[in-house]
């Protein structure tokens, strides 16, 4: 039987983004950890069409090492 490939049944749904769209979803974080993940959410659907549930991107983001906190800034001490 050469030449004959015949598709497997699977289990689970297939992922709606790549590995490719996950770095870029954490690249994003990266540059503005301020950012929020419905934010996110738009910009790949305007980006690449795919659209995509905000606790998507928080599962990815997870996954990349962040979670749904960002570090304050702190005040300037003035008694210098």
């Amino acid at each position: 039987m050469r030449g004959n490939v015949l598709k497997k049944s699977r289990c689970g749904r297939p992922h709606k983004l790549s590995y490719r769209d996950a770095r870029a979803i954490v690249r994003k974080v990266e540059k503005n950890p301020k950012i929020s993940a419905p934010k996110l959410a738009d910009q790949i659907a305007t980006a690449s069409g795919k659209k995509v549930h905000p606790e998507t991107v928080r599962r990815i983001l997870r996954s990349g090492g962040y979670n749904g906190r960002v570090s304050r800034k702190k005040p300037r001490s003035s008694h210098l």
